[in-house]
């Protein structure tokens, strides 16, 4: 087939350490897992980023976070770095775009590559429009942290009136998973679909497994009635304030619900995949299954122990980085399982070799090595609940290597003068080998340059009138 379809769902935070298909306890992914005999499954696949926005627009461009720049909420990425802009303006390809996350859509641009955006559908969070709003920080803020923030911005009152109001209106924060679940999205995508008569590209961002994990009955197996009470149902409480002692077993006790949350992806996943099938549309269509990144859960950091992964606010752990990729390509007979190391980074790599005829699969496995990095926090830190003194050990960038040996991947990871060498054998294990000078890290990043592709917060010079007035809109330029 000349023009295959291309179809891209990210499982928004979910992390392969917590996948049945990587070796979980609980069975999180059982379609997925069946679904491996007929595909590509990476064993030793790694997100761009940590956060949504940096690793979408590494998905989207094929250029590391270094090289595109799109490191804050409202950064925008020139759509026509996009390989959906290729797809579209110079292949023929009508393309859609499907999520809940606004992180992606709505503070920044990145639904603009696309001929069709739909979402998000969750009610009006903002009183005021150009003031901040919970929605515009990812990072799952407590209410006392977000005030420091809203009370720093160009418009503090209205900020913080912007927190009041989506405390007393929604649980979701940046979603509401009530009104914003997998199906709803799945709904409009087959509905698009229907619709289309020639090649198609599409990107389904699903925010099940995201904050606040409230998985629906059926899939949710595997937690206790304290966590469930304590994250929205239920009369549990509520959460204890962050950074004390009894904060991280609060956080460590709702990854039961994460992992309902994982099953009711799966289950969507699966509803998908058969959609393509009875739609006749399967064995002509790439599809490439993902997470932008992981979740923490109160753990101690790998490279520095000192700091507790919360969600995916900071860090550079495995539990953040490694995500499950699973790749089905037309006209693949499946069931193979690759252990080099691969990146997200390499999707239009691999979307370009199934447009020309090659393995789209063999692409996420780039010939140099694997890089991941995050930019937060950044100083001052204003928006971590500790003191001045505290915050340093948390401040960013962090950053990996990852190289492919014979004992496993070997992972390099440096943030400031913490670094370190590990050995990721699979999803469940990562050993500390040795403290390094960070000399391997520096020497990757060193060759990394900016590609010239964001507009936006730190690039006015280059912003259309556009972009410009959408800016304006969120009340962001300043």
């Amino acid at each position: 087939m000349s023009s295959p379809n291309v179809l891209l769902v990210l499982l928004d935070s979910t992390r392969a350490r917590n996948c049945s298909l990587h070796g979980h306890a609980a069975e999180t992914t059982p379609f997925l897992s069946a679904f491996a005999d007929e595909a590509t499954v990476f064993e030793q696949a790694r997100a761009p980023s940590i956060h949504s926005v940096a690793s979408h627009a590494s998905i989207f461009s094929g250029y590391h976070v270094e090289e595109h720049g799109v490191t804050e909420h409202k950064d925008f990425l020139r759509p026509e770095a996009t390989i959906w802009h290729d797809l579209g303006a110079d292949n023929g390809y009508e393309t859609g775009f499907f999520t809940p996350n606004v992180i992606v859509t709505e503070t920044s641009n990145l639904g603009d590559a696309f001929d069709t955006c739909v979402g998000p559908k969750r009610t009006k969070s903002h009183l005021f429009e150009r003031a901040l709003a919970p929605n515009d920080v990812e990072g799952n803020l407590t209410p006392k942290e977000f005030a420091r923030l809203a009370l720093g911005d160009d418009r503090p009152v209205r900020s913080v009136l912007n927190g009041v109001y989506e405390k007393l209106s929604s649980r979701g924060g940046s979603q509401d998973p009530d009104a914003e679940d997998a199906d709803v999205y799945v709904d409009e995508f087959e509905a698009w679909l229907d619709d289309r008569s020639g090649p198609w590209a599409a990107c389904l961002n699903l925010m099940d497994t995201h904050t606040p994990f409230v998985p629906h009955e059926e899939f949710d197996r595997w937690s206790d009635g304290h966590a469930v009470g304590s994250h929205g149902r239920g009369d549990g409480g509520d959460a204890p304030e962050a950074f004390t002692e009894e904060f991280w077993p609060y956080l460590q006790g709702l990854e039961g619900l994460y992992n309902g949350t994982i099953r009711q992806a799966d289950a969507a996943v699966e509803r998908i995949i058969e959609g393509l099938a009875e739609r006749g549309v399967l064995e002509d269509t790439l599809v490439v299954v993902t997470s932008d990144h992981g979740e923490g859960f109160g753990e101690a950091s790998d490279l520095v122990p000192e700091v507790h992964l919360r969600h995916h606010s900071w860090g550079i752990d495995e539990r953040l980085t490694h995500v499950p990729l699973v790749v089905s390509t037309p006209g693949e007979d499946g069931g193979r399982r690759v252990s080099e190391a691969a990146s997200l980074t390499r999707f239009p790599a691999a979307v370009e070799a199934a447009v020309v005829g090659g393995d789209p699969a063999d692409a996420f496995v780039p010939d140099g090595p694997v890089v991941s990095s995050t930019y937060r926090i950044r100083p001052p830190g204003d928006e971590i609940d500790l003191p001045p003194a505290e915050r340093e050990r948390y401040f960013g960038p962090w950053r990996a290597v990852y190289r492919t040996t014979d004992d496993g991947v070997v992972k390099y990871a440096r943030r400031g003068d913490d670094a370190g060498e590990f050995l990721v054998r699979d999803a469940q294990s990562v050993e500390r080998r040795a403290d390094t000078d960070g000399g391997e890290v520096a020497a990757v990043f060193d060759d990394l340059r900016e590609a010239g592709v964001r507009v936006g917060s730190a690039a006015e010079r280059d912003m259309t009138d556009d972009v410009e007035d959408r800016l304006a809109d969120l009340g962001y330029l300043r």
